[in-house]
């Protein structure tokens, strides 16, 4: 309508390119939401990196059957995009490589309790059905890596003292609770094969809300393990964003800023976000005491009465 009304007609879309910009959205639409998902820093995005590959790789295959498939006039301009696709496809391989490494990335997908080996058991699975790119080779390795460095059950005594006395009715069962304890441990049952014996939770949830119940009761040694994965950032978006605030910190005017300054200014706007608060932007003319009068809030004890000058040398040596 606006190439109609100024009358450049010679811009106008034809049919044919509108066709064109709508299989581009296709193309590009899959890529844009699995992006997205990645970025994300306030939840674990680890778990689902393998999930991700693999509808990528998925959607490849899907252009790559289009362009086979394409014909005519549109089979043209599609073909064209072929080199793209093929270039598309050598990036994403050789990054899904690095996903060999040990070891967040199968263990974070083993830990969810949404996949667990779910994906693995797939026919379209990458890594086989054998092997150490199996389900059954990244459960192993996780299997190993539990019990090497988190499963420490505490130590049974086989001979047990009261610390005060009991009554009477404490003692009957005495003797018999000392051989339940000094009975051998069976090291084949362990939190990791209870977990990956146990039904998948099939309803929607946050996997961290999961496993702060049951590090309480049902897996608390797994559940070590799931804190240490799943902290891990599947991306370096949030390094990235932490770089870019603090360009907004140190500006041209701001030459001489003190590292330090700049590392508390970010974490003091941080915390601002996290409680919900917002910086109060004030005219450059208000005076100290205008801001005092209009601020209810205490400040904190330790801002009181020139705290900066008891900091003589700010600069922290590394």
């Amino acid at each position: 309508m606006y190439i109609q009304q100024q009358h450049f007609f010679q811009l106008e879309i034809s049919e044919s390119e509108w066709k064109r910009v709508e299989f581009l959205l296709e193309v590009l639409e899959p890529f844009k939401k699995c992006n997205d998902r990645m970025e994300a820093t306030k939840r674990p995005g680890i778990e689902k990196v393998f999930w991700i590959y693999e509808t990528l790789f998925n959607e490849l295959d899907r252009l790559a059957e289009l362009i086979d498939r394409s014909d005519g006039e549109e089979g043209d301009w599609i073909e064209e995009l072929h080199p793209a696709f093929l270039a598309m496809r050598a990036k994403l391989t050789k990054y899904y490589t690095g996903t060999s490494k040990p070891s967040v990335y199968g263990d974070g997908m083993i830990l969810d309790p949404r996949l667990k080996l779910y994906l693995t058991t797939q026919p379209e699975w990458s890594g086989g059905q054998d092997g150490p790119y199996s389900g059954a080779g990244y459960s192993a390795a996780c299997r190993n890596r539990y019990l090497q460095q988190y499963e420490n059950p505490e130590p049974h005594s086989q001979f047990t003292t009261a610390s005060r006395k009991r009554p009477h009715s404490a003692m009957e069962d005495d003797d018999f609770e000392q051989m339940v304890n000094s009975l051998p441990l069976d090291m084949n049952i362990n939190e990791y094969d209870a977990y990956i014996k146990a039904p998948r939770i099939l309803q929607k949830g946050n996997v961290l809300d999961i496993w702060r119940i049951w590090a309480k009761t049902t897996y608390p040694h797994l559940a070590t393990m799931v804190r240490d994965i799943l902290a891990v950032p599947a991306t370096g978006a949030g390094v990235e964003r932490q770089f870019s605030k603090s360009g907004k910190v140190e500006t041209k005017l701001r030459a001489r800023i003190d590292p330090v300054t700049t590392c508390e200014s970010m974490m003091y706007k941080d915390m601002l976000v996290r409680k919900n608060r917002a910086l109060i932007m004030t005219p450059a003319d208000t005076s100290v005491e205008d801001i005092e009068m209009e601020s209810n809030e205490e400040p904190p004890s330790e801002w009181r009465y020139d705290w900066f000058k008891g900091r003589k040398n700010k600069r922290i040596v590394m």
